[in-house]
């Protein structure tokens, strides 16, 4: 005598896969902020009609570095930057951006462009590819 039917053993296996794989993909989110993070934006990024697709422009998709900046355009100072201003920075999407205006409101602000890993999703190759890009100005 059966206590379950095959139906049914099957539908717990499914439910009980279906979970597993529900906790597996948060413990990845949780461990990759950055790319989920970036992984969500492309799917609330509109795209453009096919017509309307302006030619890729390679130049535009690396960060300069601070040699190609030249003088003329100051780091980014990172205690009075906006929330824009940094959303605009290479690899710092509006989430993370709003991360870090909030980690400055709550914990005072940034002794040193270091302090940025404190904010959760700020890893070390993210601050070696921001450093060149902000600074921390004088204290008022």
């Amino acid at each position: 005598m059966d206590l379950y039917t095959r139906r049914q053993l099957t539908l717990v296996l499914v439910v009980v896969v279906v979970a597993g794989a529900g906790l597996g993909v948060d413990r990845w989110r949780r461990s990759h902020p950055e790319l989920a993070e970036r992984l969500e934006a492309l799917d609330r990024t509109p795209v453009p009609a096919p017509s309307a697709r302006p030619a890729p422009d390679t130049r535009a998709a690396r960060p300069r570095t601070q040699s190609e900046r030249g003088h003329d355009i100051p780091p980014l100072d990172l205690n009075l930057a906006s929330q824009d201003d940094l959303a605009r920075l290479p690899g710092i999407g509006r989430g993370l951006a709003a991360r870090i205006v909030d980690s400055r409101a709550r914990r005072g602000t940034f002794e040193s462009v270091d302090d940025l890993r404190r904010v959760r999703g700020i890893g070390e190759m993210t601050l070696t590819r921001l450093r060149p890009l902000l600074a921390i100005g004088p204290a008022p």
